[in-house]
């Protein structure tokens, strides 16, 4: 295995993971604005009710992305003393 590739796999789960939450978000968050329009209720600002979302996808994705991260380096290392 090169020395690239666990990099490059953890920006590949990254990508995908935060991608999928942020249009999770802004499903979640289209729905409740919506709702909001539906109750006649004033709509909720991005920054208020979409950008927490955003920030939360960004910190599971840095997890998951670091945690895929860790476990291919160990591995790269692993093979090379082999």
């Amino acid at each position: 295995m090169t020395r690239w590739a666990p990099w490059l796999l953890a920006f590949i789960v990254w990508n995908a993971a935060f991608d999928l939450q942020v249009r999770w978000a802004g499903r979640a968050f289209t729905a409740s604005q919506m709702e909001r329009w539906r109750q006649q209720a004033p709509p909720e600002l991005i920054r208020d009710a979409f950008t927490p979302r955003v920030r939360e996808a960004a910190l599971r994705a840095t997890a998951a992305g670091g945690l895929v991260l860790l476990i291919g380096l160990a591995w790269t290392r692993r093979a090379a003393h082999r």
